[in-house]
């Protein structure tokens, strides 16, 4: 668990900055007041001159003062926003994750059984717990990864490490706060700008001939004393010829929302860049970031003067005096060869948001280890993240087992609790347990099979679907399957004869399995290891110590439950 030693410092700089805000607020309603107050006089005393000298040179003083105070506004909210982060890390701590609103429905797949039998998305799941990422491509890289992951090089691993002991990541972590409803950007159409440079039309000429002539007409009035008034007739033409030649599709993108895109990664850039954080393939990527900075900025302007042009009252302002349009395509074309350069940047950020995902096993818990790859799967003090005073447990093995224990007895989130592991390991995190050696498995879940209820398909139905996507990858790859209570849909007699089979099956492949069973006659297949889960009764009260123990289960608690309940 990182230790956090900045806090303190940065709870002086935050109540600092607001008071300093708080005091620049103040000055701007002053100057405020006193703007309306010389407004009022000169418009009553009528001392036009007087006062309305006055007026322009506080309302001067008045902008300036925005402009050079804005920052301070700016770097109090980036303390806010650390301040925010640094309180989610002990939210987390606490697993009270009610706040942390994004849940990742939006990548549920019900053909995907091991989404809901681990809870890797929605209210209290994996992908609650640890996300942090805030742009589209990082909410989509971290989905891919815990769904259907690719393997990350262990400089990747490496750089997960360095974020879950280096407070400097906190840093990084808060500057992705910038994005906001960034799950609405499309990519694609923010950087369609590098491919669609506007084609020269000859008839552009005419507005910028309209333009020309008004001002050879300005300079008339004033030489030759020609009628002003004729202006009125250039002004409309230029706005005409205007919106006639120089419309183009192209200016009809999201500028607004696109521009505040390309602000917030300029920022998390910026915060990137200047990061002491040292660590391989961590440095890679900032240098390639910094490659493409000065390419993100002229995306920004463009982005900034097609959000301009979005404000109709502006758009028309602009094209009546100057043609404005002519000089946005002309500044366009000369920097989309610019933008078309912009390559790696989003995938970049994407990257570091997954890593500082990942990272929270370990800034946010006390036991976590680096996984290595094995050939067996062996672990030590492997706990479940979302499980609070989770009991730690150990176990070796490498081919199938069948899992025997009492009711409420630590079965079922045993099985989680490994099938979580290995999920993070083949996100190509780091893992909750002390230890963690595995091969990379493809991960088949039968835990919920009860869940497809409200579908109108019955449990047994729901089970034999689920063994069926089993057997499509069980001999293709090497998979990790795990079973709860298999066949619980069905006659005790078909039960034990079908799941004989199906671990028979499962024992002439490469695949490692747990099986979890109430029938202790699937105990004695030849080949298979036996674990359980029991009780104790204390003072002729149930207790769990929630442990696996190596052999099969000899006890029963069922009856004990329903006389406990007064149901018999």
């Amino acid at each position: 668990m990182l230790v956090f030693k900045n806090i303190d410092n940065l709870n002086v700089l935050i109540n600092k900055y607001k008071k300093i805000t708080s005091t620049i607020s103040l000055i701007r309603i002053l100057m405020l007041l006193v703007l309306v107050v010389e407004f009022i006089l000169l418009l009553s005393l009528k001392e036009y001159l007087t006062y309305g000298i006055a007026l322009a040179i506080t309302l001067v003083i008045f902008i300036l003062l925005i402009i050079f105070t804005n920052k301070f506004y700016n770097i109090y909210d980036n303390l806010l926003d650390k301040d925010k982060c640094y309180k989610n890390h002990n939210l987390r701590r606490e697993l009270k994750l009610n706040s942390f609103n994004d849940l990742g429905e939006d990548f549920k797949n019900k053909e995907d059984y091991k989404i809901s039998d681990l809870d890797i998305f929605g209210r209290n799941s994996l992908y609650q717990y640890i996300t942090v990422a805030k742009t589209k491509k990082g909410r989509e890289l971290l989905a891919r990864q815990l769904t259907k992951p690719k393997e990350m090089p262990s400089s990747f691993k490496d750089m997960v490490n360095s974020f879950a002991n280096d407070e400097e990541s906190i840093n990084i972590e808060a500057s992705l706060y910038h994005f906001k409803n960034n799950k609405k950007v499309n990519y694609d159409e923010l950087l369609s700008v590098s491919e669609n440079k506007i084609k020269f039309n000859p008839l552009f000429i005419l507005p910028l001939l309209s333009f020309i002539g008004m001002i050879v007409y300005i300079v008339l009035i004033f030489t030759l004393g020609l009628n002003p008034y004729f202006l009125f007739v250039f002004a409309i033409t230029n706005l005409f010829l205007s919106k006639i030649f120089l419309s183009n599709d192209i200016f009809k993108l999201d500028g607004g929302m696109y521009q505040e895109t390309v602000k917030a990664y300029l920022y998390v850039d910026d915060v990137i860049i200047n990061s002491k954080l040292d660590q391989n393939r961590f440095n890679e990527l900032k240098d390639s970031i910094k490659e493409e900075v000065s390419y993100l900025k002229k995306l920004n302007k463009i982005y900034g003067l097609f959000n301009l042009k979005k404000n109709s009252i502006i758009d028309i302002i602009l094209n009546t005096l100057f043609v404005s349009d002519i000089f946005l395509i002309v500044y366009y074309n000369i920097n989309t060869k610019s933008v078309s350069k912009i390559k790696n940047t989003f995938d970049n950020i994407a990257e570091i948001e997954l890593a500082l995902s990942l990272a929270n096993i370990g800034i946010d818990n006390e036991i976590y280890s680096i996984p290595e790859d094995g050939d067996i799967i062996d672990v030590e003090c492997m706990y479940h993240p979302l499980v609070k005073n989770c009991v730690a447990n150990d176990i070796k093995f490498d081919h199938g087992i069948v899992l025997t224990g009492s009711n409420m007895s630590g079965k079922t989130t045993f099985m989680r609790t490994l099938a979580i592991n290995e999920t993070l390991f083949n996100a190509g995190g780091i893992v909750c347990a002390k230890k963690y050696s595995a091969p990379r498995l493809k991960i088949l879940t039968s835990l919920r099979a009860n869940d497809m209820l409200n579908e109108g398909i019955s449990t047994f139905y729901a089970e034999i679907l689920r063994m069926k996507e089993m057997m499509k990858y069980y001999k293709e790859e090497r998979c990790l399957i795990l079973v709860d209570e298999i066949f619980k849909g069905t006659n005790t007699h078909d039960r034990v004869s079908a799941s004989a089979s199906v671990i028979k099956k499962l024992l002439d492949s490469n695949s490692i399995f747990i099986i979890s069973t109430h029938d202790f006659e699937l105990a004695k297949e030849d080949g298979i290891l036996n674990y359980h889960f029991n009780e104790k009764y204390i003072d002729d009260k149930i207790t769990f110590d929630y442990k696996i123990k190596s052999g099969a289960s000899d006890t029963t608690n069922a009856i004990y439950l329903l006389k406990m309940a007064d149901i018999i």
